[in-house]
């Protein structure tokens, strides 16, 4: 395995991740595999998904139209919060208090019909290029890379995309000891997992600037201070996963040699591209529409262009 795309978590964010995606697509970098987390996982799937059905269609496969689908779909689907989760009642809090069964201040059912619409095991495994998901086992702690050959593998789709105290623990299979959550708890870009597993050139997309703005929040609404806490987790999470990355790379022999001691000892540089915003990408979770979705979009496909002229 040599080329892969690495799709970090962002929430709504990774709209601008789509953006970017196109920018990269037209650019020439076809990706042997797609690795993503959270927001990427749900992006990661759906590429997968549509160069599957492409191969099946077509017996060929055209990335661009495939980036350019991708897009199109953020823009048509997720239009309003609404779209991929509904907040749920007072009594209905209340009452999973009572019963300790709480299931998040969100009902995702809108998320998982539009999972469960768009990606299918048959495209996925017709692909050729292959996909990994992250998710985070919160009864032992571990991180899970999931790929199609999973038993119930939309399930860790979801639950990669299960940002905590927000939105539902995604129980496998509806196994109750198969808990799982967002993978950006313990993993928002998965570069060093594609380096384990092989890659010797890998484009990161992330969705979070270096340092987050410092602007005023309304703290005191629950669902701001979650999705706020969430996003200074992340940020730290991100920062040192792709530090780990470039430091790495430069620790190792510039002529492009195994290292020849040390614990790095038998491996190489690897080509490595980081695309990340410049500055915060605005969007209120409790509050967008389209034209803020196609807003993202756009930037992230005009940064995009421009990183990749270089690259």
């Amino acid at each position: 395995m040599s080329k892969i795309l690495v799709l970090a978590g962002g929430s709504v964010k990774g709209a601008y991740q789509t953006g970017v995606v196109r920018a990269v697509f037209e650019s020439g970098f076809y990706p042997d595999a797609i690795y993503g987390v959270s927001a990427g996982s749900m992006n990661a799937s759906y590429l997968v998904n549509a160069i599957g059905r492409q191969m099946l269609e077509n017996g060929v496969v055209d990335y661009t139209e495939t980036a350019l689908d991708l897009c199109q779909f953020w823009s048509n689907n997720i239009v309003t919060p609404d779209s991929l989760a509904l907040r749920r009642g007072t009594y209905e809090l209340g009452l999973s208090a009572i019963r300790r069964n709480f299931e998040g201040l969100l009902d995702t059912t809108p998320l998982k019909e539009i999972l469960h619409n768009n990606i299918h095991l048959r495209n996925l495994n017709a692909s050729p290029v292959l996909l990994k998901v992250g998710a985070v086992d919160i009864i032992n702690g571990n991180m899970v890379y999931a790929d199609p050959s999973y038993e119930h593998f939309l399930d860790y789709v979801m639950a990669s995309s299960a940002i905590p105290i927000l939105m539902p623990v995604i129980n496998i299979g509806d196994h109750k000891k198969m808990a799982f959550l967002d993978g950006g708890m313990r993993d928002v870009a998965p570069v060093k997992k594609a380096i384990d597993d092989g890659a010797d050139e890998i484009v990161c997309i992330a969705c979070h600037t270096r340092k987050l703005d410092g602007g005023y929040f309304p703290y005191g609404n629950l669902l701001a201070l979650v999705d706020r806490v969430m996003d200074i987790a992340v940020n730290e999470c991100l920062n040192a996963d792709l530090d780990w990355a470039e430091f790495r790379n430069e620790c190792l022999p510039e002529d492009g040699s195994c290292a020849t001691s040390g614990i790095l000892k038998g491996q190489k540089r690897i080509k490595l591209k980081i695309i990340r915003p410049q500055q915060p990408l605005n969007i209120d979770i409790q509050s967008f529409d389209k034209d803020d979705i196609e807003r993202l979009i756009l930037l992230g496909y005009q940064q995009g262009r421009d990183e990749m002229k270089s690259y």
